[in-house]
């Protein structure tokens, strides 16, 4: 058999062969680039796509990432597992490209984007890409591209792709002006990702990784992320929001979960149960309420426990005129028997006064015997 392995530009080799009956391995023109990008943004794989808009009309969850170089600076002796040192010299796509493509995307209908396609968001267009073995990160044109980004008002939630932790020890000074760019133009919750497999100096050598163990110690401390447990990131009553509820009982949501329309009904709001859900984003932390939400809505929500490497919480906002059994016990302060007292309270207000039993959110409270307020006003609203 005949086989061709395209280890550069898979698009641009498959366009070259089916113009030209030729297997021959090429790379992309800034026009080919541009051409591609802005037909698939206004492409049926986004129209058409399921998550585009929710069955009521809601901005649903998809997440359009956009292509913002190929290859890495890191080309002439990149991480063992990966391809993207075998396309060689970077190259980069225009400021400009990038934004009209996202304004494409915006035009039908994407409200979420993920800046990708970078192996470092550093290293855009960076100063001594070939003589360099840490090039010198340039801010100005990753700057102009998140802030042209955020001029539109349409766009939702903005996150990146990777960071190489070595580039910004090695160049703190310019890598420090992007990161101030990253943090006022990013959304709640973007997480830069190091794509470090290991900090073991042996596994560094071996696999010959992006970062040795001192430059990451030495980020890790200069930009104070040294806080690894979700305790000290996400405390208790700290607030999170637009999370997306996708799976109810298990963090995975299951096929039933997706035919079976009863799991995204307003009817089965504050049943007993469990719903999961994330922010929309590149790395989200899973969130777990001990209620059932419906599918594919959206809340904000407060922290109320931790797990290894997820969150528990309670939506914001809950009325203490119709908040089930379930949500009530959910918010720290307010026990089984508190929860049981606050419903059966309400149930014989309702026939005096029908439209709103409680009209104070602390005096509800105190009826109900609660000691101690907790997060219970913080939550609950009358």
């Amino acid at each position: 058999t005949n086989l061709f392995c395209a280890v550069q530009d898979t698009d641009a080799t498959l366009e070259y062969y089916l113009a030209s009956g030729d297997w021959s391995h090429k790379r992309r023109t800034a026009e080919q680039w541009d051409d591609w990008a802005k037909k698939g943004a206004s492409g049926k794989c986004v129209t058409n796509h399921p998550d585009l808009f929710t069955e009521d009309g809601r901005s649903g969850p998809l997440t359009y990432e956009v292509e913002l170089y190929q290859g890495c600076v890191r080309f002439k002796r990149g991480c063992k597992f990966c391809i993207e040192p075998k396309k060689g010299v970077p190259i980069w796509r225009d400021e400009d490209d990038v934004i009209a493509e996202i304004t494409t995307a915006l035009d039908n209908g994407v409200r979420h984007v993920r800046i990708g396609g970078a192996t470092d968001i550093y290293t855009y267009k960076a100063d001594g890409v070939v003589e360099l073995e840490y090039p010198i990160p340039n801010p100005e044109p990753i700057s102009k591209v998140l802030s042209g980004l955020r001029e539109d008002e349409r766009l939702e939630i903005l996150h990146v792709d990777n960071a190489n932790p070595s580039i910004v020890a090695e160049n703190l000074e310019p890598a420090t002006e992007i990161t101030k760019s990253l943090i006022s133009t990013l959304s709640d919750g973007a997480v830069l990702s190091f794509g470090l497999e290991s900090a073991d100096p042996r596994v560094h050598e071996t696999n010959w990784l992006n970062c040795d163990s001192e430059q990451l110690k030495f980020i890790v401390k200069d930009t104070g992320i040294g806080m690894s447990e979700a305790e000290e990131m996400f405390p208790i009553g700290t607030e999170l929001k637009g999370i997306w509820w996708e799976a109810h009982d298990d963090r995975i949501r299951r096929p039933e979960q997706i035919l079976d329309k009863t799991h995204r009904d307003a009817s089965i709001y504050g049943r007993a149960g469990i719903t999961f859900g994330r922010q929309i984003g590149a790395y989200p932390i899973l969130v777990g309420t001990p209620y059932q939400v419906p599918l594919e809505t959206e809340s904000d929500i407060i922290v109320t426990g931790h797990g290894m490497r997820s969150l528990s919480g309670v939506e914001t906002n809950l009325s203490i005129n119709t908040a089930s059994q379930s949500q009530l016990e959910a918010i720290p302060g307010i026990g089984s028997k508190a929860a049981w007292r606050i419903v059966s309270n309400r149930a014989k207000a309702l026939r005096k006064f029908p439209e709103n039993p409680f009209s104070d959110v602390k005096t509800a409270l105190q009826d109900a015997g609660v000691q101690s307020y907790g997060l219970a006003l913080k939550v609950l609203k009358a």
